[in-house]
């Protein structure tokens, strides 16, 4: 069984348009993983693309929790900063 806890969450708003949730979790002793999640009431930004991470499915991983806040802050910065692309 795999005990997972939040370490940072953030969420990101554009608006009404769109909303992203930045998302570091401990999955285990010295294990972390980042990811970004679609936030929006329909979930319609599954699957798409931001600045190469594919929201709800790429995930960062990292060993050290300076380096999983690192990710963290990078992964936020492109949740701020990109624009969500549909799957083609």
């Amino acid at each position: 069984m795999r005990i997972s806890r939040i370490v940072r969450q953030t969420p990101v708003k554009h608006g009404q348009e769109w909303a992203l949730l930045v998302s570091t979790i401990q999955v285990g002793f010295r294990a972390y993983e980042t990811a970004i999640f679609d936030d929006t009431a329909d979930r319609r930004l599954e699957g798409w693309t931001i600045d190469g991470r594919v929201i709800e499915t790429s995930v960062d991983k990292a060993s050290a929790r300076d380096e999983a806040m690192d990710q963290h802050r990078e992964a936020l910065y492109t949740a701020r900063t990109g624009t969500p692309e549909a799957p083609q």
